[in-house]
């Protein structure tokens, strides 16, 4: 169904339903979902679901943009699991004509999962009797067996205590970031929540600055419905042995029990990773990725960013990132070297585990270092720091109690006695020493382009605060603990994404207009007034 003929489908049935004074009171009520639906154009992503069906010409059974439009009005909703929604539509007519469907014929919970199955699976594949491949989707509904603490053994005996994960795989993003993303679930979600979130929001100058992007990058768990216990795959129980280390089936292949700093508690689910862009004081969702199970943000966060870059490029999107802004969990040498490689600038202060880790002395041991990597001058005070040299790769500190001023109508560098331990210039030769001359390019870790010490970086790790919101944006979409695999949890994360994206141009919408003018925009056409007040049945 494409926009202007789901616009005809709103203007039709509000005309006939103009009478229906409990009808006319529901659009007050829904004024906010009338006014997101209305104005969220699909015929972008219509091709995007048009490669998840056969290409044999034959009526499909349910028009895909409206299953999609559906679970987007779902999740705008805060409704928790299909079953409900389905009751839902079924109970309140305004709510299935949203949706694009007749509300005689709206679609059932296994349509709903059907459709959502072809998300998992990608684009349609032709069946091959010559291969012996089972579908992904088909492969998530079975019971699995999985040992958890064999797992995790398994996970620390791949260390490997010379190369790390992380730099590992960054040295395997950098040699394919030519290489276009797999065509799967994954490029599946990413695509549609450009298409449908982020690209409108550029659009509506709502996300500006696509030259000088700052954006910045955290990882969260998403709890599954699965249970954390499985189910025994022995006979050890009716033995009489209660605990054993056999296999147990669990309905989710990937969970984990993981540790939530912010509940402090262990929550069986699976991590994912979102990068967030924060202007107009809205926090922008751009990318969320879960590839399920309990793995770190040392890893997810260069894969999502990788594929944050590759989905820009592939929809054609004239967006450069110029700041990556994250939390002591992307402390790690390759996140350093690979931004340095884009182009970077990272601003990601040291770990506790850092901090307890360096000497805090630099590779010349006669130059001390404060735990923001700033040398220390030999009067026991943090050197200024003079300038950096991009071509070099060098930060050139110099004398704290020196600096520049105009006097007699010239400038010129002055030592402040009061501002020296010593009470004494070290150096009266030099206007600026004594200098102090730290590689970059040998640690970045330690020496970042942009100084901890800065103001500009204290200014910008602010703006890390971004993604704790999306977090908490997630969370009140009634998505935790809706979904028993990870592949269903990132088809609601991705839907939570675009809802929020959505939300927030309507409430810019709403914030320029006044209440009767929104309204008469909303319903323009269809329906000239509307009085009562009604509740939902649901």
């Amino acid at each position: 169904m494409l926009h202007h003929q789901y616009l005809d489908h709103l203007a039709k049935h509000f005309k006939l339903r103009e009478k229906d004074g409990i009808f006319s009171a529901n659009l007050d009520l829904f004024e906010k979902e009338i006014c997101i639906m209305k104005n969220m154009n699909l015929d972008s992503v219509i091709p995007i679901l048009e490669s998840l069906y056969s290409h044999a010409k034959r009526e499909k059974a349910k028009d895909p943009t409206c299953m999609l439009r559906s679970l987007i009005l779902m999740t705008v909703l805060r409704q928790r699991g299909i079953t409900g929604w389905v009751a839902r539509t079924r109970s309140n007519p305004l709510i299935a004509i949203l949706t694009g469907f007749e509300p005689d014929a709206t679609p059932g919970v296994g349509t709903y999962y059907d459709f959502m199955k072809r998300i998992i699976d990608g684009p349609y594949c032709k069946p091959c009797q010559c291969e012996n491949r089972v579908k992904r989707s088909k492969y998530n509904a079975g019971l699995h067996k999985r040992n958890l603490k064999k797992e995790k053994k398994t996970k620390k005996n791949d260390f490997d205590p010379n190369h790390s994960q992380s730099e590992k795989l960054a040295q395997v993003l950098l040699e394919n970031e030519k290489e276009p993303r797999p065509k799967d679930m994954y490029q599946i979600l990413e695509d549609l929540h450009i298409q449908l979130g982020v690209k409108p929001n550029i659009q509506e100058e709502l996300i500006s600055d696509l030259q000088n992007l700052v954006i910045s990058g955290d990882g969260s768990i998403l709890e599954t419905a699965a249970s954390g216990s499985g189910r025994s795959s022995c006979a050890c129980r009716a033995e009489g042995i209660y605990q054993c280390d056999h296999d147990r089936y669990y309905t989710s292949p990937t969970a984990q029990w993981c540790y939530d700093h912010h509940r402090d508690a262990y929550i069986f689910g699976d991590r994912y990773y979102h990068l967030v862009v924060t202007q107009g004081g809205h926090d922008f969702p751009l990318l969320t990725h879960m590839r399920g199970g309990n793995e770190s943000d040392y890893t997810l966060s260069l894969t999502s960013f990788d594929r944050f870059l590759k989905a820009v490029r592939e929809n054609d999107l004239n967006i450069t990132v110029s700041i990556f802004c994250g939390d002591g969990h992307h402390d790690a040498e390759a996140h350093y070297r690979y931004f340095g490689a884009k182009n970077v600038i990272p601003i990601i202060p040291l770990s506790q585990a850092s901090q307890n880790a360096y000497p805090h002395l630099s590779e010349d041991s006669d130059i001390c270092l404060d735990l923001d990597g700033v040398p220390i001058c030999p009067a026991g005070k943090p050197m200024r720091r003079h300038a950096y040299s991009t071509k070099k790769q060098e930060h050139l500190y110099n004398c704290p109690a020196k600096r520049g001023t105009h006097r007699n109508g010239k400038f010129m560098y002055v030592f402040h006695k009061d501002e020296c331990p010593r009470q004494q210039d070290c150096e009266p030769h030099s206007p600026l020493g004594p200098y102090v001359h730290l590689d970059a390019s040998s640690n970045p870790r330690l020496f970042p382009p942009l100084p901890r010490s800065s103001r500009k970086f204290k200014e910008l790790m602010k703006q890390r605060s971004a993604s704790e919101r999306c977090n908490f944006n997630n969370d009140a979409y009634n998505i935790e603990g809706a979904s028993r695999n990870a592949d269903y949890g990132l088809i609601r994360l991705t839907l939570a994404n675009i809802a929020h994206h959505a939300v927030i141009r309507y409430q810019v919408a709403k914030k320029n207009s006044s209440a009767n003018a929104m309204r008469t925009q909303i319903l323009e056409g269809a329906l000239s007034s509307a009085t009562l007040e009604y509740q939902d049945s649901s």
